[in-house]
């Protein structure tokens, strides 16, 4: 990181982010020019629930960011947290509070039912105080891709 003194070191705080960000952004890339519009990479903001070194978003079972995440599993997983603006009186002055990370892994797409059901409830329980039963059915028509997080840095300012 160029400025070292802006990374969050302590891993407790980057746990406490994981936890409280309601939006990720997940940035997927596609292996060849040839295979995704001209080679651009795709970022797509997602709903998400961090457990045990993994993220775990919910998804359709098909579509894009499916075909791009099961032709390449490598992701980078961004989050943020803006806390506010620090006025000044010089424009170049400004500055502002935020915590932010940015992780990189590998994605896969869920396939079993209980760790399907498992993913849903977690997802539930960080954005709901409900809990909820899910049947096989409904467990089964949706997507879950877990992230497993091999690299993790956080910055804040």
């Amino acid at each position: 990181m160029r400025r070292a003194e802006k990374e969050i070191q302590n891993q407790k705080v980057l746990e406490e982010l994981l936890g409280s960000a309601r939006v990720c952004r997940i940035g997927l890339g596609p292996m060849s020019a040839e295979m995704d519009r001209n080679g651009y990479p795709y970022v797509v903001p997602v709903h998400f629930v961090h457990s045990e070194g993994r993220i775990y978003i919910h998804s359709a079972l098909e579509g894009r960011k499916i075909d791009m995440l099961t032709r390449n599993p490598r992701v980078c997983v961004e989050i943020d947290e803006y806390l506010g603006l620090f006025p000044a009186e010089k424009a170049c002055d400004y500055g502002s509070r935020y915590r932010s990370l940015i992780a990189f892994g590998r994605a896969k797409v869920v396939e079993a039912e209980e760790e399907k059901r498992r993913a849903l409830q977690l997802l539930m329980g960080k954005y709901t105080v409900r809990g909820f039963d899910f049947s096989a059915q409904e467990v089964m028509s949706v997507g879950i891709i877990e992230i497993q997080l091999e690299e993790v840095t956080g910055k804040q300012g």
